[in-house]
């Protein structure tokens, strides 16, 4: 530590020493703000710490935590940003990684300021049942310090500690502003008419609303550089904005220069159209939309007119407006998809949390009779309701305005599906009931189940992210029917893309090969976005390994297994790991 001490204070660097909390280690009463040059207490320490801002020769640190496991996923995600690349490479700039493998990268530059928070996520707190603020992506400043190698822990992996480079205030501006860029977390505040039932809640849950959103910002000057991230009117490098990182259809600026927009706050579809195209007239437009989705007469209707026992065909006029509505146009960008779940899996030597279940689309858990289907839904509604980890396996990232979480059981008793919904409760940890719901649908006729599960999704969807339907067969008059298959892969596809949710569907594996049942199970494994497969041990009942068949757009997720203990409750095998995954990949 004397020698780690001496070669900083060389090359510029004030230090401090540090005990095993990381905090510092000098004599009480005394201050650390000056560094510390007493080399005894160096002598004794557990560590060492570089104070940042002037004394250091301006020194600014940005770190990226490891609250959510995935720190090294978020800075490769950075270095990858075109212009932050430039500058890393240019600059050479160092990066270290911390005890709790984070990361730190260092700059010098002629403007730098306190410590700040960049950028956030939400996650659950088991104490409050709530999701609260988590900070991914913070800078250590003026007044602030980090440890350093070779404090146990921390080890240099980039560039050189002694050849700390300046970069100008233009570089620095670039590299916090695409760390505010990864902030996932935001208050999203409604206006009143975006309440339910109402035209800019409407508005914000139809497919129309990105599109339009987008063309908006295009016309008042704003430009998307990258997916999902946007630059404002008059500067030509940096970031400004996200769209659809804090949540689906939300633009989050962080620019203090965006006026009509505030600093880091999250705006709606409805709102970022009202702001620039109506000049903050929001009634004005809720009105237009009232009008353009026939809300006072399709109100009028409901009250005087009678059942219509047939749908009427659509006009000519109507048929124009769909193929309006479904027409790509290919010179605005459509962003990925949100992620919402996660596998674990390796990629080559690194181990990495892998796409599985993303919104707008829906994906299948198929098995044979008996093997174990609806203990894996479980897990993953218990990582969803959690909106973190489980098990080390499974990694949920719900959007912050959508945390709902509903199972449709179609097959089990009363009690059975009593059961399985409180299973999901007590292994997600969670007592709080409002962003979960279970509804028992094994009373009713195939029709009346797709129609309740409709309703549901017309008045719940803006707030739910993911819905399990234990039994789709259950939905079709017969599940060889070409028709009834066609009827209910529509309605999936419909409620997934209208509504902005993830369906996962459950059904059986013919008894003498590996496909699902039925016309209706091959209708779902093709139009899925990724099919589970799920098969019982033969040598152990309470075991089942859980495969990848087939997943679009993405590498599959590596087998694991799961094991039902003696209380029924599902967890990873972590013991007896499939024969590919080394041990160290569960610690």
């Amino acid at each position: 530590m004397i020698n780690a001490y001496l070669k900083y204070s060389q090359s510029g660097l004030a230090c401090l020493p540090t005990s095993k909390d990381k905090l510092p280690a000098i004599p009480k009463g005394e201050t650390w703000m000056g560094g510390w040059n007493n080399k005894s207490e160096y002598e004794k320490s557990f560590g060492i710490g570089i104070l940042c801002g002037n004394i250091s020769g301006n020194l600014e640190c940005i770190d990226f935590d490891n609250h959510f496991g995935d720190a090294k996923q978020v800075l490769s995600d950075f270095l990858q940003i075109e212009e932050v690349k430039e500058i890393y490479q240019k600059h050479k700039l160092p990066i270290q990684s911390t005890t709790s493998g984070g990361f730190h990268l260092l700059y010098r530059c002629s403007v730098i300021a306190g410590n700040q928070k960049l950028a956030s996520r939400p996650k659950y707190d088991s104490e409050t049942k709530k999701q609260k603020k988590d900070v991914l992506i913070e800078t250590r400043g003026e007044g602030g310090y980090f440890c350093i190698a070779p404090t146990p822990g921390y080890k240099l992996v980039r560039n050189d500690f002694f050849k700390i480079n300046n970069i100008n205030p233009e570089e620095r501006e670039i590299l916090l502003s695409a760390c505010r860029s990864f902030n996932t977390y935001a208050e999203i505040k409604k206006r009143v008419e975006e309440n339910k039932d109402l035209p800019g809640n409407i508005f914000n849950n139809s497919p129309d609303s990105l599109p339009e959103m987008k063309n908006s910002l295009v016309r008042a000057g704003w430009s998307e550089l990258s997916e999902g991230r946007w630059l404002r009117p008059g500067k030509k490098k940096g970031l400004s904005a996200t769209l659809g990182k804090v949540a689906w259809g939300i633009f989050y600026n962080f620019s203090s220069s965006a006026d009509p927009f505030e600093e880091n706050h999250a705006y709606s579809a409805f709102q970022v159209i009202a702001l620039l195209d109506y000049n903050s007239d929001f009634g004005k437009f809720a009105k237009e939309l009232a009008e353009k989705f026939n809300l006072k007469r399709e109100q009028k209707q409901e009250q005087s007119a009678p059942a219509q026992t047939t749908k009427p065909e659509n006009t000519a006029n109507q048929l124009d407006e769909l193929l309006r509505r479904s027409l790509i146009n290919t010179d605005i960008p459509v962003a990925k998809p949100p992620v919402i779940m996660r596998l674990k899996t390796y990629c080559g030597t690194d181990k990495i949390f892998t796409r599985v279940l993303t919104l707008g689309n829906f994906s299948a858990i198929i098995g044979k009779s008996k093997s174990k289907k609806t203990f894996l839904a479980t897990m993953f509604m218990a990582s969803a309701l959690r909106n973190g980890e489980l098990d080390r396996t499974f990694l949920a990232d719900l959007p912050t305005n959508k945390p709902g979480v509903v199972l449709f059981d179609t097959e089990q008793s009363t009690y059975d599906a009593y059961i399985a919904a409180k299973r999901i409760i007590d292994l997600a940890g969670c007592k709080n009931k409002e962003s979960f719901g279970a509804f028992d649908l094994r009373e009713f006729s195939p029709i009346e189940r797709c129609d309740i599960i409709n309703r549901f999704i017309e008045k719940a969807s803006h707030g739910v992210s993911l819905i399990v339907i234990d039994g789709i067969a259950d939905l079709a008059m017969a599940i060889n029917d070409e028709i009834e298959a066609s009827r209910v892969v529509s309605l999936l596809m419909k409620w997934t893309k209208v509504h902005n949710l993830h369906i996962c569907v459950i059904l059986h594996q013919n008894k003498n090969d590996n496909f699902a049942t039925g016309h209706l199970g091959s209708a779902i494994m093709k139009k899925a976005e990724c099919i589970i497969s799920v098969t019982k041990d033969e040598d152990d009942s309470s075991r089942s390994e859980i495969k990848c068949d087939y997943i679009r757009g993405v590498m599959e997720f590596d087998k694991f297994a799961i094991v039902i203990d003696e209380k029924g409750m599902p967890s990873v095998d972590q013991i007896k790991a499939v024969e590919k995954l080394e041990p160290e990949f569960y610690k």
